[in-house]
């Protein structure tokens, strides 16, 4: 009783300070934010009710407000002071999730375009094998393209499918509940069913080669074959709770995560498997997927924005600070400096340097993506937990040189090298946008902290340069990053005086 009164007279004192701007509401019931969208006014406030019996979070995906545990008839108020579009979810049940949007703030990620999607059930893992063959595995079945996701064709099984996995264009391999396994040698035009030998849901699969793969789940399941699955045989490892995801590099070397903070490694196609990592953290420890590209170079993600990265031979895993709580479903690299992660409540965020920089992306929409994979460094595919699909492409630049710095009418969105990088104390940016708007050039530390911001303007399409001045910063590295219209680019430059 004396605690809900301090929480009602913090709460009449946050109202008294913030009385001269416009209050909205928004009711935490039936499992749902109601209204889940706003659009509000700088300055306005925000105050978050729980109406249910269980209780809920109001949680910023960007970390931007954290209302803490809300109980039963609990509320929690916050003041949106800049413009922006502030995604949060509920950190004890993920599918719940919303939006507000204070105005005149950034608009979606244009880069991100949505594609006609034939279900509105969740989609759960996406993989392509070329820029115009993929397919989606979700809780409809599996969804196909050939035209590069122009239109997809619901083909198998009306099962769920958890994961799928693919060898060549055209055979794969897909998992889902009750040990299913599904094999296809005609692109997934059809699919025969393989006797898995387990009855319980099987969350990943992964082939080495087209006879040797793996297919982990629930309860520390783990299985194994070396006909094409023709026979499944148990393996042994430590794991005794969720096995959530694997990525083997080869028919010996390869990682599985889950539960319990669990992070296992193999180096002899999984005879046996040592932990790497366990970090248990209350109800959210799990971790959802890993990547890796090669034996020095890994990532994994989980529960409560948890990000660890392998960055060495000696199988030393450090966490990385992905500026987020909720929790993350997915990993893909590129390359080693190049990567994007994506989880509940609309996160989604680009990495610099290998994760040393992790940007949190203005995403399409507001959904649980649950799935990222990129065909190359331009070219990317998203699935969210309501059926949507997005696609990421970037075309090619063709912008001036740097000498040229006219009016370029069919400029793309390029950030280029600075130049001289190392520099003291002054360094040329160059860059080029598509259309007229504001853009803004802004420095970041190797911690993320804005440090200086050299342009915050509206400028005309076409090229143009901009002279930075670091006269007041110390050597070090830092990044500088581009935002325009919706589009974002970052890169890196090093100042050593």
């Amino acid at each position: 009783m004396t605690h809900k009164l301090l929480s009602t007279l913090l709460l009449i004192s946050w109202l008294v300070a913030t009385s001269n701007a416009t209050t909205h509401h928004v009711s935490i019931q039936n499992f749902a934010f109601t209204p889940q969208s706003m659009t509000i006014a700088a300055g306005d406030s925000v105050i978050f009710t729980n109406n249910d019996s269980a209780p809920h979070t109001a949680t910023s995906t960007t970390g931007a407000f954290d209302s803490g545990n809300l109980n039963s008839g609990a509320s929690f108020g916050t003041q949106f002071a800049q413009e922006g579009s502030f995604a949060y979810v509920c950190l004890y049940h993920s599918n719940m999730s919303g939006v507000i949007n204070v105005g005149g703030g950034q608009s979606s990620d244009t880069s991100w375009v949505e594609l006609d999607s034939p279900t509105s059930l969740p989609l759960l893992d996406v993989r392509f094998w070329n820029a115009d063959i993929g397919w989606i595995a979700g809780e409809q079945g599996i969804l196909r393209t050939t035209n590069g996701g122009d239109s997809w064709q619901l083909t198998a099984t009306s099962d769920d499918a958890e994961a799928l996995y693919f060898v060549s264009a055209t055979e794969g391999w897909a998992c889902g509940n009750d040990g299913m396994i599904l094999h296809t040698t005609n692109g997934g035009q059809s699919w025969t069913p393989q006797n898995s030998g387990v009855a319980d849901k099987l969350r990943d699969i992964w082939f080495a080669d087209a006879s040797t793969g793996w297919a982990v789940g629930r309860d520390g399941i783990l299985i194994h074959t070396t006909n094409g699955g023709q026979t499944w045989s148990p393996q042994a490892s430590p794991a005794t709770d969720d096995l959530r995801g694997i990525h083997m590099l080869d028919a010996q070397n390869g990682w599985l995560v889950g539960s319990d903070g669990l992070i296992l490694h193999t180096s002899n196609g999984g005879a046996n498997w040592e932990i790497q990592l366990s970090v248990p953290i209350g109800n959210e420890d799990e971790f959802e997927g890993v990547f890796a590209l090669d034996e020095t170079h890994a990532w994994a993600v989980g529960g409560q924005g948890r990000i660890y990265h392998l960055d060495n031979a000696n199988g030393q895993w450090t966490q990385q600070t992905s500026g987020t709580n909720v929790a993350l479903m997915d990993v893909f690299f590129t390359n080693t400096d190049d990567g994007c992660s994506c989880g509940a409540g609309g996160f989604l965020s680009s990495a610099m340097m290998g994760g040393a920089m992790w940007h949190t992306q203005v995403p399409p929409v507001v959904a649980t993506f649950n799935s990222v994979f990129f065909v190359n460094d331009s070219l990317g595919f998203l699935v969210s937990g309501d059926g949507r699909i997005f696609r990421r492409e970037i075309s090619e630049v063709s912008s001036s040189s740097p000498e040229d710095h006219s009016p370029v009418h069919a400029a793309a969105f390029e950030l280029q090298a600075n130049y001289p990088n190392p520099f003291n104390p002054s360094t040329t940016i160059e860059f080029s946008i598509p259309s007229a708007g504001p853009v803004t050039l802004t420095i970041f530390d190797v911690l993320g902290q804005q440090v200086a911001q050299p342009l915050n303007s509206s400028l005309r399409a076409g090229a143009h340069r901009v002279e930075f001045q670091a006269d007041a910063l110390p050597s070090g590295a830092y990044f500088y990053q581009l935002n325009s219209n919706g589009l974002t680019s970052t890169r890196k430059m090093l100042l050593l005086k």
